[in-house]
């Protein structure tokens, strides 16, 4: 984290006037937010609301990294893009939108494809947070691993149909995400079960943004992550969540069942399912 600064500016103290107001909420929190140097993962749909939030909270700088280019048929719930955008890149696009929205935050949008051959490279090992909402699984484990070494606050933030799951993890204190998804390490075992087209809406990528934020603002007041595993279900309907059930880890199996959650190929809970998660003493990355 920069160091705090020394005040807010006058159109800072009006702009953030009602977050002021809270009675849990100090100017000393607000320039805590202000020396934050967040990264984030993709800009898509699980993106959007996350940066959304970054951007009206007042986060002091917002690094963003995504390779690809507005598309019409992401116009449905990435909505820091619009039609006028079709055919730019997404970073360029969201750098619009966030000197639209709030031109207090410095925004670096970078158009690379972070992997195995980019990330050392690209990412800055000086970062308060990563946001990964990537979509592949065998990304999200090159930048878990980039993030563990280092003992970088991860927040892992996605969605499965109408579900959301979200954790903030930081070793040693919790586990990484080997722990939790561990089960496929290759790329092209584990992307096989990638669906051709993700299914998504709307709906659960707005509850996404407010509990991945959530996390953040705690971890931010309290100096320690919760240890807690979110799975939200919009409805009481099954979901099919098979491409997501299928990388938990044995570990994270068995302390779910012991507190009473059992993962399937589908989902009849409604609501927010909860877990309280450890580290695996096996795991390759942050294990003993």
């Amino acid at each position: 984290m920069k160091p705090v600064h020394a005040t807010l500016g006058p159109e800072e103290r009006q702009r953030y006037l009602r977050q002021l107001a809270m009675a849990d909420w100090s100017e000393e929190d607000q320039l805590k937010l202000k020396g934050l140097h967040v990264t984030v993962l993709g800009i898509g749909g699980a993106a959007s609301s996350i940066l959304n939030n970054l951007l009206l909270l007042g986060v002091g700088t917002v690094e963003v990294f995504d390779n690809d280019v507005v598309e019409l048929s992401n116009l449905n719930r990435q909505f820091v893009h619009t039609v006028e955008h079709l055919g730019m890149s997404k970073a360029e696009s969201f750098g619009i939108y966030a000197r639209r929205l709030n031109p207090n935050v410095e925004v670096v949008a970078k158009q690379v494809r972070i992997d195995d051959t980019t990330c050392e490279k690209n990412l800055n090992p000086q970062t308060d947070v990563i946001i990964d909402t990537f979509d592949k699984w065998s990304f999200r484990f090159i930048v878990n691993r980039f993030a563990a070494e280092r003992q970088i606050p991860y927040l892992l933030a996605g969605v499965v149909s109408n579900c959301f799951y979200t954790s903030l993890l930081r070793t040693p204190d919790t586990p990484c995400l080997s722990c939790l998804l561990g089960r496929f390490q290759r790329a092209a075992f584990g992307d096989s079960f990638q669906a051709s087209i993700f299914p998504i809406n709307i709906l659960p990528l707005a509850a996404l943004g407010s509990f991945s934020l959530a996390e953040l603002i705690k971890y931010l007041k309290g100096g320690k992550p919760s240890n807690q595993f979110y799975f939200g279900s919009l409805y009481s309907m099954p979901q099919d969540i098979r491409f997501f059930s299928l990388f938990l880890s044995k570990h994270f199996r068995k302390i779910s069942e012991q507190q009473g959650v059992h993962w399937g190929s589908e989902w009849t809970a409604e609501g927010i399912t909860k877990v309280a998660i450890s580290r695996d003493p096996d795991c390759p990355i942050c294990g003993k």
